[in-house]
């Protein structure tokens, strides 16, 4: 029998501390789509309106836009003109404090299903682990950081409710769904599949009573209520049509033999390591392995669920591990929390002390100021400029071709020069074919990237003229009349 030892409290606090104090502030900025998501709530705020079409494109307000992270949109945007930057790690800290709690709840959860102690003494180093991870690759100003642990905790009160069904977990469960389908309306599919999951499990186990299937159904009906409707509910349907989401980086297939995937290669084998032991014989751990399995081999974007579930897989593997001992009575809670708080209070004095500023390198920050010194007030220049800045542009004051909202430009009345839509004019456009595009699309500036071919360069300059500024990010070149640049 193993002799069991206990976490002393003041070691609890002290690890966790310094595992949350190692997951810098600084990294979970600079995300290209926070830009955009920032103006899109500044502008909702403002007019005291959901949006349902794109503003500041070359287009108007012609095309239309599913508001599929509406929530999220409105939780950073105050957030953003009260502290700035800081004020956005005070979201990103909320949610890594909830996201550590709930992936050990989740641990906890799984092997009380299975009639084993809730604690172990690998769980918890296992779940910072898995939290760095997902802090330094998810939570960089995006509606996942938020969205992430709101599912977490969906799922452990889905199996909480299923070893005894109770009305607070039941009231949880239906709060959950309705919050994540408002605050990042696109991921609700996984609620509704988890939950038909655990019908499914009823239905097997041959007790799905009237209360229980009321209670799955008001999950179900919880999401409905949302801005985007049913077409946020199915956004990835939007989303991967024609498969214009490819042409994104975290969209694309896993290449498992590039070094910067040999976390995901490691934890894909250590999931599959897992499983003989875990499944158990279960029905459910059976349909959710099939799930989170599909997700995890599918792009970096959905390998976020492996890495959010893998803690209910691998708390039952660590039983079967020749370790000294286990947590005895009860894991100490405030004791993780007390560590999870101080480890964020250190890192927000820290970010409020020195706030960042955005990667002039990686944003045209210098270009956009050229650009708005040479524009009239309470103007707002049509810049083209490459996908991955067009959201900053925006942000920063200018019309767009394209950023990361995706959906309203891969439209028919997007489409343009060489027949192609606005999303891939973006993608494509900075190529021999930027002539062109520029001649249909008409902006008033357009930056290109700095580290673009030198004869592409040079067939831009004998087109467009000598660029009127060059920055750290790019060049600039201004396409107004003369009788226009002259009178700015």
């Amino acid at each position: 029998m193993l002799k069991k030892i206990a976490a002393h409290p003041l070691a609890c606090i002290l690890l966790v501390a310094a595992a949350i104090v190692l997951m810098r502030p600084m990294y979970s900025y600079n995300d290209p789509d926070t830009f955009w998501h920032l103006e899109v709530g500044r502008y909702m705020l403002e007019h005291g309106k959901i949006l349902y079409y794109a503003i500041h494109t070359f287009y108007g307000d012609r095309l239309p836009y599913i508001p599929h992270e509406a929530g999220f949109q409105l939780l950073i945007a105050p957030l953003y003109q009260g502290f700035g930057w800081p004020g956005i790690y005070l979201l990103t800290a909320l949610c890594l404090f909830a996201l550590v709690m709930g992936l050990l709840r989740l641990g906890q959860v799984s092997r009380r299903e299975l009639g084993l102690d809730q604690n172990h003494i690998l769980l918890l180093p296992f779940v910072l682990l898995i939290s760095c991870w997902i802090f330094y690759n998810y939570f960089k100003g995006r509606p996942q950081m938020v969205s992430s642990p709101l599912i977490v905790w969906f799922f452990v009160c889905l199996r909480e409710y299923q070893m005894k069904p109770r009305v607070k977990v039941a009231a949880a469960m239906i709060i959950f769904s309705c919050v994540i389908a408002n605050v990042h309306t696109g991921v609700w599919l996984v609620i509704a599949v988890f939950t038909g999951m655990a019908v499914l499990e009823s239905l097997i186990a041959r007790n799905l009573s009237r209360k229980r299937a009321a209670v799955f159904g008001l999950v179900l009906l919880a999401g409905l209520p949302n801005p985007g409707g049913f077409k946020g509910l199915l956004f990835i349907l939007t989303v991967t049509r024609n498969h214009f989401n490819l042409l994104i980086n975290e969209w694309q297939p896993l290449s498992f033999s590039r070094f910067d995937q040999l976390p995901i290669l490691l934890l894909l084998l250590f999931f599959a390591i897992t499983l003989p032991f875990s499944l158990q014989q279960k029905p459910f751990r059976f349909f959710l392995m099939t799930g989170i399995l599909y997700l995890g081999v599918s792009n970096f974007k959905q390998n976020l669920f492996m890495w959010l579930f893998i803690p209910y897989f691998a708390a039952v593997f660590f039983e079967v591990l020749p370790l000294p001992g286990t947590f005895k009575g009860r894991e100490n809670t405030r004791s993780i929390a007390i560590g999870l708080a101080a480890g964020l209070l250190i890192n927000t004095v820290s970010i409020f002390v020195a706030p960042p500023s955005v990667a002039s390198a990686d944003y045209p920050v210098n270009e956009m100021n050229y650009v708005l010194e040479h524009t009239p007030a309470g103007t707002r220049p049509r810049v083209l400029s490459s996908y991955g800045t067009s959201g900053y542009v925006m942000f920063r004051g200018g019309d767009i071709l394209c950023d990361g909202r995706q959906d309203p430009f891969i439209t028919k009345a997007s489409a343009g020069a060489l027949g192609w839509t606005a999303f891939e004019r973006s993608m494509y456009g900075f190529s021999e074919y930027l002539p062109d595009i520029v001649k249909y699309d008409k902006p008033d500036y357009v930056i290109v990237p700095k580290g673009s071919s030198g004869r592409l360069y040079a067939d831009w300059v004998k087109a467009f003229g000598t660029p009127v500024y060059k920055g750290s990010c790019g060049s600039v070149f201004d396409l107004r009349k003369p009788s226009s640049a002259g009178s700015s």
